[in-house]
């Protein structure tokens, strides 16, 4: 691990400005596998200097994540606090996204709100637990990697990483700009690709060709038709379930008969939807135009998955962490979000989880993003606020122990 080579950061300010000034955008977009590394080493710096544990995680082809940690006694229950480290894209930004710029009481730059912020705010209210031995569980930060891509960290911290630590999280807090509310339901999705293929000819000849254009035409009328018009899936918390078709691309010039075309479909599945129920509903929806046109060949890729969320335990959790923040001074309520986050993969893993923290989701990802000097700060308060008095029932304590 790097040794610190600068001054350490004099509040949670200053410690978000210093994380914002590392690029760390998602390896998807930035086309460096280990894109999150050089924060990954300075937190884990960081923490060192403050008298707190840090030890890399390594993911499989990807910067490790980094678990943070402090223990009060063996015998207590953990409290896993989760924050990703990497961001998205930098295009478009009409603010410096590097520069962590300190202006009318709002920090700014890529991940101010989503989410370092959330990162920072941990950081320092265990940091200030520590220092005033307030802290009455044993508490860990991982720093995940990955989120904005697949949740490669969490994924992989839940696959290979969670049995071996020799304890298991009694409950999950993840770090998002939730406005310091508890969302303990959140849908999931289902990302693929559906390809037509083709037969490329003349433009002045295309009964020697076969169009994968005009037949991807036919099958996206059936998508819409058969399977998103027909999807009623809902939860109270989360909304309704979603499908759309996002992307789409095929041909190569003006006088080609195109060969192939391909569409990109996101599914938001509901908790109670199952990624593969989903999959089998678009095949059923394409499979009749098939027949309809003799000689369509069309094959569907699943990209990606990760599963809805509303367990009982999270809910229950979730209850219990929005009163302990109202008896700290928070006006939190028990959501649900239409969105996913790591805390997808927490609760497939049977942990309770909820998703919390300072910000507001309508900054994240945006040409100006910042978080609020004033939100941040109570973003420290919050954390400090179950780090001091965790929520566990006695189950709870009694499964992470």
């Amino acid at each position: 691990m790097p040794a610190m080579d600068e001054s350490l950061p004099e509040d949670v300010v200053s410690l978000l400005q210093a994380m914002i000034r590392v690029n760390s955008v998602t390896p998807h977009a930035s086309g460096t596998p280990d894109a999150e590394r050089e924060l990954a080493d300075k937190m884990a710096a960081l923490a060192v200097a403050w008298g707190l544990e840090a030890n890399p995680l390594s993911v499989d082809g990807a910067a490790p994540n980094v678990l943070v940690t402090t223990h009060v006694d063996e015998q207590a229950p953990w409290l896993l606090l989760d924050s990703h480290l990497d961001t998205v894209d930098v295009g478009g930004m009409t603010v410096d996204p590097f520069g962590g710029e300190l202006r009318d009481g709002r920090v700014y730059g890529r991940g101010a709100c989503d989410t370092k912020g959330t990162g920072a705010a941990m950081l320092w209210a265990l940091r200030e637990a520590m220092a005033a031995g307030s802290a009455a569980a044993n508490v860990a930060i991982l720093f995940s990697v990955g989120e904005e891509h697949w949740q490669l960290g969490a994924r992989w911290f839940v696959e290979q990483q969670l049995t071996r630590l020799g304890w298991r999280p009694a409950g999950v807090v993840v770090g998002e700009p939730t406005e310091v509310h508890a969302v303990a339901a959140s849908n999931g999705f289902l990302r693929c690709r559906l390809t037509t293929r083709g037969r490329a000819a003349h433009s002045s000849t295309p009964d020697r060709g076969r169009n994968a254009v005009s037949d991807m035409a036919r099958v996206i009328a059936a998508i819409e038709e058969r399977h998103i018009a027909g999807i009623t899936a809902s939860h109270p918390l989360t909304g309704r379930g979603t499908c759309s078709i996002n992307g789409i691309t095929g041909g190569t010039q003006h006088n080609i008969i195109p060969e192939s075309c391909e569409i990109q479909i996101d599914q938001r599945l509901a908790p109670g939807e199952v990624a593969s129920d989903a999959l089998a509903s678009i095949h059923a929806a394409v499979a009749p135009v098939a027949e309809e046109r003799p000689g369509l060949d069309y094959e569907i890729h699943t990209v990606e998955t990760a599963p809805p969320f509303a367990s009982e335990a999270s809910l229950a959790w979730g209850d219990r962490v929005a009163e302990k923040l109202r008896a700290a001074g928070f006006a939190s309520t028990v959501r649900g979000a239409p969105y996913t986050t790591n805390a997808n993969h927490y609760a497939a893993a049977d942990l309770p989880c909820v998703v919390l923290g300072p910000g507001d989701i309508a900054q994240a990802h945006t040409a100006d993003e910042w978080i609020a000097v004033d939100a941040l700060q109570e973003g420290v308060r919050a954390y400090r606020a179950l780090i001091d008095d965790p929520p566990f029932a006695v189950q709870d304590a009694e499964a992470g122990a």
